[in-house]
């Protein structure tokens, strides 16, 4: 019977999602619900059920109603228990004991389940709705194993004296795929026409090679013109790079003009890979991109690779030969010409083993002062360029252990030629030199090794051992600088002087070492405070070299032979416009707003003190941005990094925004490939003769299809963690059109 005040009433159920309820904001009831998906920590969205639950257990389920039934949820409960426990992909506890094959068969069991359902023809509106739940967990579920798949299983754990040890991290970007099939499929056609483009360019711009150019002799310019090509090397990588005897080329330089046709095969060689290198940092040269140099440097290198590896090669291992090798690789590099996989700089040190360079000149008593000086200055040239490639490529240096010759001397090249008869007093480390910048960095040639040694050893990585490599790295950096400074304020004289290019580029190659070294730590550090010295040291480096793209305002013509190269160069050559560097910055930017996210007190005047704290790297990285599609309006058919960028900054700005980010990084790709490709078409327009002159988009692109471009199938990163909520590589890579990638070019 009724009290007096009438019927007592029960208490409706919740509808809203746990996590709603605790925000106080709207649920629409999804699984998972629009507000947790929109939140910048994503959110794992779950639901209490509408009985009560056991108040030992406490449990939440997902929805599973009442009043379905019976055999239908104990079916349910029995494959996929009550509810999906969230996985944290950055907890390796939970990803062990997650069983892929257990959840392939729980997703073929809803799979049956749902076809049972959907066999009923009529079915209560809470089977309906149990049905719905079964689609979106079955969904979640593939989810889950995709993101599992895809994530690098890292463990951590502390040693018995307290050293921390981390698993090493595979050399990819790999994030779940967004499930926007829509915008992928508009994006097809986009990708495609954008490779075709590309594709079209490079092959007007390909040199085709005979035996390997019918006269070279008559490729080469006026000599006025060869004079700045040359001084542009001589003040570059020379002083860094000690290939030449420089009053020694002179001499040669100067009979070459005399009589061409009787130069040595090989001092022609070594001139024109001068000349490729040169044309760089010509002054009328806007990045080396597409400039009347173009087909000249191209038949130049191709020619020398002829001559190192062709039919000559057995006559070809001699100081000579080091020598265009030397010069040859530096060329790949600053040239936009890719590495080779025939040319590398193991066959460098193979080749110079076998002459002997790496034995003591002492021991070959036959050898002149000159010969063996050389040979010491080439042999120390030699270990930096395969030091630089096995840090870009994370493997092994190929250096014979227990075989360590003397340093250079620290003289200058005319202290020293083939008429000597003696060694000349060596000069004090603290007075500048031509030998220089060679004998500074032999000073930490073996830190440099061991650091490369760590970041190429499979397995644990000792936190220990990173810090106090740190350590001596950072050391090594502020010795260098100490001495760059102290370079600029001797006075100047003859021969090979100390830049602002010199002091920048082993600044950035320094720093380098830095960042690999704390590669495998910044991914922890996200989630474990232990590493947060990672993330500073990190953010530290990146930031300076990516300072470095201050110098940039394209489409003005650089001023400085730093900006230069990182406009032509691949590799670390590209500095502050490299993808390390880019998602090194990205990340710690993306990891501060997820721990904003995280503290509910960051509000009012702390979120925009938090705001004006990421407001310098994001600066730059607009910088950077602006100036990679300047760098394709000037005929540079590369787009991976402009993209790869743009959609980093779009998930930034998603998540300060609360939008849905995958939707807002999918339709900025779509926006940043529509620009590439318009860039592309008036590249293409420019060219003389090309088959797309007064011709429809879409017959040129049908014309120019063929294998596609594997820069926008992968992307070649330094391994970083998958906070990016974007999947460029899988967005990028259709069936139609996807090849193995090729992460050098």
């Amino acid at each position: 019977m009724a009290s007096e005040d009438g019927p007592r009433k029960r208490r409706r159920p919740a509808q809203s999602c746990e996590q709603c309820r605790q925000r106080k904001v709207r649920c629409d009831r999804n699984i998972p619900c629009g507000p947790c998906t929109r939140a910048r920590s994503v959110l794992h969205c779950s639901y209490r059920d509408k009985s009560p639950s056991p108040s030992s257990a406490g449990v939440e389920s997902i929805i599973t109603p009442r009043s379905a039934q019976r055999p239908v949820t104990e079916a349910f409960n029995q494959r996929t228990s009550d509810r999906p426990t969230p996985i944290d992909l950055g907890d390796t506890n939970l990803q062990s004991q997650v069983d892929l094959p257990l959840i392939r068969h729980r997703l073929q069991s809803l799979g049956d389940r749902l076809t049972a359902l959907e066999k009923g023809s009529h079915l209560p509106r809470d089977d309906r709705r149990l049905e719905q739940a079964l689609h979106d967990l079955t969904e979640r579920t593939r989810n889950i194993e995709q993101q599992l798949s895809a994530t690098p299983r890292q463990t951590r754990r502390t040693n018995d004296n307290g050293d921390i040890t981390v698993n090493d991290i595979p050399r990819r970007l790999n994030v779940t795929a967004a499930s926007f099939r829509e915008l992928k499929a508009d994006l097809t056609n986009m990708v495609k026409e954008c490779r075709a483009l590309r594709k079209s360019i490079k092959s007007h711009r390909a040199v085709a090679l005979d035996d390997p150019v019918p006269d070279l002799h008559n490729t080469i310019p006026s000599q006025p013109v060869c004079d700045e090509l040359v001084q542009c090397y001589l003040r570059t990588f020379e002083p860094i790079y000690r290939v030449l005897h420089v009053p020694s080329f002179w001499e040669s330089y100067r009979a070459f003009w005399t009589e061409p046709q009787s130069s040595p095969m090989s001092f022609l060689m070594k001139l024109v890979l001068i000349l490729a290198i040169g044309t760089v940092f010509y002054p009328d040269s806007t990045s080396g991109i597409d400039n009347r140099f173009t087909h000249l440097k191209a038949k130049w290198v191709y020619s020398a690779q002829w001559w190192l590896t062709g039919p000559s090669e057995e006559t070809t291992a001699s100081l000579d030969g080091l020598q265009v090798y030397c010069l040859l690789l530096t060329a790949h590099k600053v040239c936009r010409m890719g590495k080779s996989s025939v040319l590398s700089t193991n066959s460098l040190i193979d080749m110079a083993m076998r002459l002997g360079l790496h034995i003591d000149p002492a021991k070959f008593p036959n050898l002149s002062v000159f010969e063996c000086e050389m040979r010491v200055r080439l042999w120390a040239t030699i270990r930096e360029m395969a030091l630089q490639s096995a840090l870009e490529s994370g493997l092994p240096c190929l250096f014979a252990a227990g075989f360590d010759p003397r340093p250079p001397l620290n003289l200058d090249d005319r202290d020293i030629g083939p008429n000597i008869d003696q060694v000349p007093p060596t000069k004090p480390h603290t007075q500048w030199t031509d030998m220089s910048f060679l004998s500074l960095l032999q000073d930490s040639v073996k830190l440099r090794m061991e650091v490369v040694h760590f970041i190429a050893s499979p397995g644990e990585k000792s936190y220990q051992q990173a810090l106090r490599l740190t350590t001596d790295m950072r050391q090594a950096c502020r010795k260098l600088a100490d001495f760059t400074q102290s370079c600029k304020k001797s006075p100047s004289g003859l021969g090979l002087r100390p830049t602002e290019f010199h002091k920048r580029f082993l600044d950035m190659d320094f720093r380098r070492y830095i960042l690999a070294l704390h590669v495998p730590f910044i991914v922890q550090a996200r989630k474990d405070p232990r590493f947060f010295y990672s993330r500073k040291a990190s953010l530290e480096s990146a930031m300076v070299i990516a300072s470095y793209a201050d110098s940039l305002n394209l489409p003005a013509i650089p001023a400085d032979d730093f900006s230069k190269m990182i406009l032509a160069g691949t590799g670390s050559f590209k500095g502050p416009l490299g993808l390390d560097i880019i998602s090194v910055l990205g990340l710690e930017i993306v990891t501060q707003l997820e721990d904003e996210s995280s503290e509910q007190s960051l509000l009012g005047p702390g979120e925009e003190i938090a705001k004006a704290t990421r407001a310098p790297i994001v600066r730059i990285l607009e910088h950077i941005l602006t100036q990679l599609l300047q760098i394709i309006s000037l005929g540079s058919p590369n787009m991976k990094s402009y993209n790869f960028l743009a959609a980093i900054l779009a998930q930034i700005r998603a998540m300060e925004s609360n939008q849905c980010i995958k939707r807002v990084v999918y339709e900025t790709v779509k926006q940043g490939l529509h620009e590439c490709y318009a860039l592309l078409r008036s590249t293409m327009a420019s060219i003389p003769g090309n088959a797309m002159a007064g011709e429809p988009a879409s017959t040129a692109v049908e014309a120019t299809l063929g294998l596609p471009d594997p820069n926008l199938t992968q992307f070649a990163l330094q391994p970083v963690d998958p906070a990016f909520d974007l999947d460029l590589a899988s967005l990028l890579c259709f069936d139609s059109i996807g090849v193995p990638s090729n992460p050098y070019l």
